[in-house]
């Protein structure tokens, strides 16, 4: 005979089978949360790894401007002549290949400051987290359908997703570098030989020319993540038109639009014209970079102080026109014998000038140089009391054309 047995728990009947639909809820409710829990946590995780990966691009980015800065320094030369246009590569592939390192893929990447010395860049991560059903947008769900705009997540399925996204901004920091020349003779104009360039970063001092350590000394240029762009402009070529900083001297190219060097010039004409942009700026003894003229330094052999006086030594004139002829790609440095030995330049008959050449004065050292006009005429940043001018050709020791 058949028998009805009741449970033997201690709840029977109904109140048995709700506890368990209860409990089943519950466990149904918290493998949501889990579920959801473990896509936020994997949202984070994306998002993470694209910020790592975004410094990572950003700060990679500006490693190749950061050792030309280093290798100028190496050689004597202001490592502010620095340029991301001597680079070689764009900014995007240098940061592709730090993005690539960290499993992230560059969307965008900007340079910015005028030498280009910032780097903006944009990542998103290379794997994605893909959409559920009902997340799907009408045109995702055709997307997917025609197998467009897809991503991979991380196990290699492909669909519709989200990326991780973040972006990074980093700077180079270049040291104050300091210049010693040894005393120039009575009749030089320009800097006597130079003896030894030391830098400093936090309060550290490190002797970079001659002989320096490139370990040592690469330590001493420092690429920082910062919170924001420059906010000048990089062009991709040095800026030669910027205000002097001087109420008495004049950039003729930045005010009269007519005398600004045209782009299509010979590399000689554009040294003449890049010249020819500070007529009647004043000598200013170690005076002039790579930007234009400076105040000068202390002192001439003849006792005068360039610090009174803002403009062009000789050689500053000549390493400030071909810098910026070449576009930033070649920077000479501060000193007429480094200047007629630098092997880019080839040296020229002083019977074959052409406008643009480097004309030398004074054997077997020279002690002065100037820049050939044409028409028996040179560009030069005579001597202290005087003023950049167009002078009659003088007897010529040697000449260099570069470019």
């Amino acid at each position: 005979m058949l028998r009805r047995i009741r449970s033997a728990g201690r709840y029977g009947g109904d109140a048995g089978v709700a506890t368990s639909v209860l409990v089943m809820g519950m466990a149904v409710v918290l493998a949501a949360g889990f579920l959801a829990f473990g896509r936020i946590a994997q949202a984070g995780d994306m998002r993470n790894r694209a910020q790592i990966g975004a410094d990572a691009a950003a700060l990679g980015t500006l490693a190749p401007l950061r050792d030309q800065a280093v290798n100028l320094a190496l050689t004597g030369i202001d490592p502010s002549a620095a340029g991301y246009w001597a680079v070689g590569a764009s900014p995007e592939a240098a940061a592709a290949k730090f993005a690539d390192e960290n499993d992230v893929r560059v969307t965008k990447a900007r340079l910015s400051g005028m030498a280009g010395d910032t780097a903006m860049v944009q990542v998103a991560t290379k794997w994605c987290q893909l959409k559920n059903d009902d997340e799907l947008t009408d045109k995702e769900r055709e997307d997917l359908r025609n197998r467009r705009n897809l991503c991979t997540d991380s196990t290699g399925k492909k669909g519709i997703g989200r990326s991780g996204t973040a972006t990074a901004v980093a700077k180079l920091f270049i040291p104050e570098c300091s210049f010693f020349h040894e005393q120039a003779g009575e009749e030089e104009t320009g800097l006597g030989r130079l003896t030894r360039v030391s830098c400093e970063r936090d309060g550290q001092r490190v002797d970079v020319f001659p002989n320096g350590d490139r370990q040592r000394v690469t330590r001493l240029f420092k690429i920082r993540l910062v919170d924001d762009e420059d906010p000048v402009a990089y062009n991709g070529a040095p800026s030669g038109l910027g205000s002097a900083g001087s109420g008495s001297v004049v950039n003729h190219c930045a005010t009269d639009e007519s005398k600004t060097p045209a782009e299509d010039l010979s590399f000689g004409a554009a040294v003449v014209a890049w010249s020819l942009c500070w007529l009647g700026t004043p000598y200013a003894w170690g005076g002039g970079n790579y930007s234009g003229p400076t105040r000068g330094i202390c002192c001439s052999p003849g006792g005068y102080d360039g610090r009174n006086y803002f403009g062009f030594d000789c050689s500053g004139l000549t390493l400030y026109a071909v810098y910026q002829a070449s576009r930033g790609r070649i920077a000479l440095g501060h000193y007429t014998g480094n200047q007629i030995a630098d092997p880019r330049g080839t040296p020229v008959p002083t019977n074959q000038l052409q406008p643009g050449d480097l004309l030398f004065f004074g054997t077997p050292t020279p002690h002065h140089v100037a820049i050939y006009y044409g028409d028996n005429k040179m560009v030069e940043a005579p001597q202290t009391g005087k003023n950049v001018s167009i002078t009659p050709l003088r007897s010529v020791d040697a000449a260099r054309r570069f470019g």
